[in-house]
């Protein structure tokens, strides 16, 4: 049986793809943390994969296949590690208020709002910063506004503002990407991308480069000494290759070629992928664990222990599978659908992030800063240092990446 036929990729529209499905962002450039929140119909399907050595993350076992059946409310992508979660007990109580929740009785409902966060403390000025229920809300204010989730947010942005690649290597970011199948079934992706890995491969190509090309996105490679120069420099993971005696500096080179204090061995890659797809949970499961694919594609090294690399499937039902064999056949295309449209976040995620204003500057239109409670943290503290977007590193490859579609 020769292999099922690839769909059609498309970055623009990202979680908008999907019909039905709204993204809120909440995200602070003066403590480069944020949250995001998607927010799906009632009846939603729900399913979790958690294959990283290092995870934070909030009610991924009711989502289990075996569970009580119900699906999830919202989830929760978030910085502020472990602290960070917290924002998820605001979006639970801002959908109490709504009367959105799994039936409990006596007229109660308890919201149910699976979350995973990355590891970004410290990386605005050495002190940690994590969101909490206030801005958990904001988030989910923003996804309940009418136009929530319809114009698509990439790069810096929400919970991708802090989020890095590498250790320190270049700046990460919030992604969206989406694939269409032949069988018409659409799968998007949204990415918090803040790897111990990186996206590019000591040649200059980029780790996803076969992946993209079977949808025909061919971007340009970059010069491998310039990239060999930036992962070494910068402390990328381990293993990555020696710089050659006579390498290139890549632009923006003069920033400080020591791995940031607060770069820390922590990182993270963490996905909400959303179908049209009628799905099970069994299935939304699976489609979950297919897009871990995507990440290894991606990214070198992934999954390691140092990584928390999680990724949520929500499965709103409005187109069905075909009956009969042809059912296996949508699905199996579907499961190659939700790792290229990881793989390609990803690198949406990375290509699209930039430098960023000076701490103090504006967190820009969508975001809401907490002035208040930074100046009583502190916020005259000094800078930490930062990586550089590899948007500024390599520009042709970023405008190549974002002329896609």
């Amino acid at each position: 049986m020769p292999l099922p036929p690839q769909g059609r990729l498309a970055r623009g529209a990202g979680l908008g793809a999907v019909p039905g499905v709204r993204l809120g962002l909440w995200g602070s450039v003066e403590a480069l943390t944020g949250v995001a929140v998607v927010l799906p119909p009632p009846g939603t399907a729900a399913g979790v994969d958690v294959r990283g050595g290092g995870p934070a993350s909030r009610e991924t076992a009711i989502l289990a296949p075996g569970t009580l059946e119900y699906g999830a409310d919202a989830v929760v992508l978030t910085g502020g590690s472990a602290f960070g979660l917290a924002a998820a007990g605001g979006v639970q109580a801002g959908l109490a208020e709504q009367g959105i929740g799994c039936p409990a009785g006596a007229g109660l409902r308890v919201p149910i709002v699976p979350a995973a966060a990355i590891f970004d403390l410290g990386r605005a000025d050495g002190a940690p910063h994590p969101p909490g229920e206030a801005e958990g809300r904001a988030a989910l204010d923003g996804a309940l506004e009418p136009a929530g989730g319809r114009q698509p947010v990439r790069g810096s942005a929400g919970p991708g503002l802090g989020a890095w690649t590498g250790r320190g290597v270049s700046r990460g970011g919030l992604g969206q990407a989406a694939v269409t199948t032949p069988a018409g079934h659409t799968v998007a992706a949204l990415v918090v991308a803040n790897p111990m890995g990186t996206v590019l491969g000591a040649d200059g190509g980029l780790h996803a480069a076969s992946a993209l090309a079977g949808y025909g996105v061919e971007l340009p490679r970059v010069d491998p000494r310039a990239v060999r120069e930036l992962l070494t420099g910068a402390g990328a993971a381990p293993g990555a290759p020696a710089a050659t005696a006579g390498g290139a500096a890549p632009p923006g080179a003069g920033r400080s070629s020591a791995p940031p204090a607060t770069a820390g061995p922590l990182n993270t890659t963490i996905a909400c992928l959303v179908t049209d797809a009628a799905l099970t949970d069994a299935q939304a499961t699976r489609l979950a664990a297919s897009a871990h694919a995507g990440i290894a594609r991606a990214v070198w090294p992934s999954h390691t222990l140092f990584d928390g690399d999680t990724v949520f499937a929500l499965a709103l039902g409005s187109q069905p599978l075909p009956a009969g064999p042809a059912a296996g056949e949508a699905l199996a295309l579907l499961n190659i659908a939700a790792a290229d449209a990881l793989s390609a976040a990803i690198v949406d995620a990375v290509l699209c992030a930039d430098d960023g204003p000076e701490p103090g500057g504006s967190a820009g239109a969508g975001h809401r800063e907490d002035r208040a409670r930074r100046e009583a943290e502190g916020a005259d503290s000094p800078a930490a240092p930062r990586p550089p977007a590899l948007a500024s590193v390599f520009p042709e490859l970023a405008r190549a990446w974002r002329a896609v579609d």
